[in-house]
């Protein structure tokens, strides 16, 4: 049974039923199953995401520190814009001291519309950072800002000499990302240094995509 039938199997028989032995699930088994458990959780409804609402209220509570399951569960909220979260997500930031779990709350919130409170922190970042995995990480959540900072600290990045190639593809991606939520930043994209070299490639990108979905 592949994952998709095994979710929609405990969503049809077991309905909100299942959901504290999911909840359960999700904190004691391996990344895959606790994957299934979120999706089920979502599927079932809204019963389903209160449910993950109110587990990250317990961990507020509680004062649990620097849990990774509810960094799981922060991810999937933002994925669904489930809006209901953002105030919980803000209080979370003070229990992880990992500044790349942090960025795992700013990007869910940036995808709950939070995009211009959190950008400065994300800029930030991104300017101190000297650690690939981690600067990845930021260029993926401030993509979803729909800020004009971020526009302009993905540019900079960009426009940094000795970028390596890979690096320039992943800001070029975030970029795209925020001209799809905001059209009319292609018109500052362009008076930016390097804007027409950035705006070219990603015509050539757009095009070279068109062919091959023909």
């Amino acid at each position: 049974m592949d994952r998709n039938e095994l979710i929609r199997k405990i969503v049809d028989e077991k309905g909100a039923e299942a959901i504290p032995i999911l909840l359960e699930l999700l904190r004691k088994e391996d990344d895959e199953t606790a994957q299934i458990c979120l999706d089920a959780l979502v599927q079932i409804g809204n019963e389903g995401k209160m449910a993950l609402i109110d587990e990250l209220k317990r961990v507020e509570r509680e004062g649990i520190r620097n849990d990774i399951t509810t960094l799981y569960i922060i991810d999937r909220l933002g994925d669904i814009h489930e809006k209901r979260a953002v105030s919980t997500l803000y209080s979370l930031l003070q229990f992880y001291d990992d500044e790349n779990a942090q960025v795992v709350i700013y990007e869910a919130l940036a995808k709950l519309g939070e995009g211009e409170r959190v950008v400065d922190v994300l800029t930030l970042f991104l300017e101190e950072s000297e650690n690939q995995e981690f600067i990845d990480q930021l260029i993926m959540a401030l993509s979803h800002t729909k800020s004009m900072k971020a526009l302009k600290a993905l540019v900079k990045l960009y426009s940094k000499e000795g970028l390596d190639k890979g690096t320039k593809a992943f800001v070029l991606e975030g970029i795209q990302s925020l001209l799809m939520d905001r059209p009319e930043f292609k018109e500052v994209l362009g008076t930016l240094q390097k804007g027409d070299e950035i705006l070219e490639k990603l015509y050539i990108w757009r095009k070279e995509n068109e062919k091959n979905g023909d």
